[in-house]
């Protein structure tokens, strides 16, 4: 039986949006798509989420491989502007009530900058009141999908995989779930995601 829903936060209960915000910046579409590419949708964002550099290192590699030209906008863009990059989905809030006022224990497991992560619980999240505890990855110097970090939540709320299952857009992070134990699903869609829980959750 499961008790315990364990939650991805980006692309599941949020929107992640750089693009978005680059293009609200007024900045031309080809820069649009450098900086992103260099950035956010870039190999060195993952070292944002590992928290192991300082963000100041980081953002220098990423500027380091932009072109000269886009660079003063790259730099506006990481000081003013990337905190607005993350949204909460309409449904997420009602989603996550819903499953705490049916008795279960939530749990958010995210690979997220320290930083980041701390200014969009108290500003952008809107599910907050409803999780049970939560694992960010940046804190744990540790990104999905290594073993370690799923290990972690499981100890440090003292959980049985067996009763719990874990939600992520991303196949491989399903996959490492699944390989320390835990149910996993893949989110899709908030339609065929709530199916396909519900299924789950029917069974005794």
């Amino acid at each position: 039986m499961i008790k315990n829903i364990i939650f991805d936060i980006g692309g599941v209960l949020v929107a992640f949006e750089p693009v978005r915000v680059l293009r609200e910046m007024g900045l031309p579409e080809e820069e649009v798509k450098v900086i992103f590419e260099h950035t956010a949708g870039g190999p060195y964002w993952k070292e944002l989420d590992r928290g192991v550099m300082q963000k100041e290192e980081v953002f220098n590699k990423m500027l380091s491989t932009i072109p000269s030209e886009y660079q003063a906008d790259a730099k506006r863009f990481f000081s003013q502007e990337v905190l607005k990059t993350v949204s909460s989905f309409p449904y997420s809030a009602d989603w996550l009530k819903n499953l705490k006022e049916r008795g279960y224990k939530l749990y958010l497991l995210t690979n997220y900058p320290d930083w980041m992560f701390d200014y969009h619980w108290k500003n952008a999240f809107t599910f907050t009141a409803y999780v049970d505890g939560k694992i960010v990855s940046a804190q744990e110097k540790i990104i999905k999908p290594d073993h370690t970090i799923y290990q972690a939540l499981i100890k440090k709320y003292n959980l049985i995989p067996s009763e719990s299952v874990f939600i992520d857009d991303l196949a491989v992070n399903v996959q490492g779930a699944r390989e320390t134990g835990l149910n996993a699903i893949q989110f899709t869609n908030i339609e065929e995601t709530k199916s396909n829980l519900e299924s789950l959750l029917g069974q005794k």
